[in-house]
């Protein structure tokens, strides 16, 4: 009975139960097989559009817009932080970061659009170009001309290829294939004058003179070209390699033959007056220093040259000669600025909660986002001796920051013209290939918290050189901004 009353159930069970239909009917697998090719073509297909072409036009404006980010963001991020960028924000920044960041993004570069252009250019190329096509020059140049649109707004920004960034530094430690001459452009004529002839240089083998003004080279007239272009387009190149190069010197037109080759740039020039062959009454006790740049060596032989001057020499009074000087590394020039001026100098922090309380403030820089750096004292060491400082108008960029803080403090007394203007610092962010861009992400303050971009250090005594390359171009003894410096410090020391 026991086994009747199991063995119902069981066949109730298989009675009820009812077969499961197939979902599509009989054609399960035919249906299966055709969704999963489909799958596949979507996300192939999706794939293979996205890598050559980009996002499409609607998701790229809605990452955009939605502040997802987008390669030029990161790349301003990461120049922020590799120029050091761990400054304090002002107390508005929380609130104009975001408009700055909206700013930004909606005119930022429709990478999708310009991609699939791009594509369609190169298939035109493929298609009907005749002669060979360089694949490495057309991106270097595309690259290139990225950069070379933000030049409106920013002369400065440039992309470098890793053969010019390995130029870049090799000038910057001393060491180009030129012609070893130092050359300045007169702001009312543009001629490019001849001032220094580096020993043993191949402009000197050459016959080059200090008051030569150059006037062609290869047979082109440089006489209306800017003097960056003339130098590094025609005058700097490979090693080895030679150029004809036509001077004026006194009327005349004199012809030479000049090959490049590798140049040591003295970086630092110094002595007593009367080691110079400076007349003044008290030639021994002042000391003068100039030199070209500010970078690392510079920096260096600077801070050695000043304690030869106040050790040995025993000058009583200093005059730098910044004149020509285009600046350099903000760093470099706020590594100077620690040797002279004592750390304590309070006059432009006290009572202001963005700047480090008690210590000598030299500089300090904003971005867009209202972040940025300071630059202060701490190396325990100060020059404690009259200065005077001679700029020009091709004093620029870290001359002026040097300039402008010595001034703000009252430590030096600047003699010569308006300097330059420049006001604003590159970051430059080199590239995994060795290539590198630089544009400009910073405005820099001299201690008062002026920003001279445009506007430039105003000297307390101006005194005008020549407009011509004779009047320009004189002797040490004859310069006028000199003895008007020496007349100061005289003035002061004795």
């Amino acid at each position: 009975m026991e086994n009747n009353d199991i063995n119902p159930t069981e066949t109730n069970e298989k009675v009820n139960s009812k077969p499961k239909k197939p979902l599509f009917g009989n054609f399960d697998f035919v249906y299966g097989f055709i969704l999963g090719l489909i799958i596949m073509f979507v996300i192939g297909g999706s794939t293979f559009y996205v890598y050559f072409f980009g996002f499409p036009p609607f998701i790229n404006d809605y990452i955009i817009h939605h502040g997802t980010g987008n390669a030029s963001m990161s790349l301003a991020s990461i120049s922020e932080l590799e120029a050091g960028d761990n400054g304090h924000t002002a107390e508005n920044g929380a609130a104009g970061e975001a408009d700055s960041v909206s700013e930004q993004t909606a005119g930022s570069l429709k990478m999708a659009a310009v991609t699939r252009k791009l594509g369609i250019l190169q298939t035109l190329i493929d298609q009907n170009y005749l002669f060979p096509e360089d694949a490495d020059k057309a991106a270097t140049y595309i690259y290139k001309g990225f950069l070379a649109s933000l030049t409106d707004e920013d002369p400065y920004a440039h992309y470098y290829s890793a053969e010019e960034m390995n130029e870049r530094k090799s000038q910057q430690n001393g060491t180009y294939y030129g012609i070893g001459a130092g050359v300045h452009q007169l702001e009312d004529t543009n001629e490019i004058l001849v001032i220094n002839i580096y020993p043993g240089s191949p402009a000197e083998t050459a016959g080059m003179q200090i008051g030569d003004v150059l006037y062609k080279i290869n047979g082109i007239d440089v006489s209306d070209m800017t003097l960056s272009y003339v130098v590094e387009n025609l005058i700097q190149g490979d090693l080895g390699t030679s150029f004809e190069c036509v001077v004026k010197r006194d009327g005349k037109e004199v012809t030479m033959r000049i090959t490049r080759a590798d140049v040591e740039i003295p970086r630092v020039a110094y002595g007593t007056l009367s080691e110079f062959g400076i007349n003044a009454t008290h030639a021994d006790e002042i000391g003068y220093i100039s030199f070209a740049n500010f970078y690392s060596a510079e920096g260096k032989q600077t801070k050695a040259a000043l304690d030869d001057l106040i050790n040995n020499a025993h000058i009583s009074s200093l005059i730098i000669d910044l004149r020509g000087n285009p600046g350099g590394d903000i760093e470099v020039a706020a590594s100077l600025l620690d040797y002279i001026l004592p750390d304590d100098l309070t006059n432009f922090t006290d009572g202001k909660s963005e700047f480090q309380q008690g210590k000598t403030l030299f500089a300090y820089t904003r971005n867009k986002l209202g972040k940025g750096q300071e630059w202060y004292a701490g190396d325990g060491h100060e020059i404690n001796i009259p200065i005077v400082i001679l700029q020009n108008q091709n004093s620029a960029s870290a001359s002026e920051l040097f300039s402008g803080c010595l001034q703000d403090y009252g430590v030096a007394t600047v003699v010569g013209t308006q300097s330059y203007g420049k006001g604003i610092v590159q970051s430059i962010t080199t590239l995994q290939d060795g290539s590198a861009v630089e544009f400009t992400t910073h405005y820099y303050y001299i201690p008062s918290g002026l920003n001279i971009h445009k506007i430039g250090i105003t000297p307390d005594v101006t005194v005008e050189m020549g407009e011509t390359a004779d009047e320009y171009m004189v002797s040490l003894n004859d310069d006028v901004q000199l003895q008007k410096a020496v007349s100061i410090l005289d003035g002061e020391v004795h």
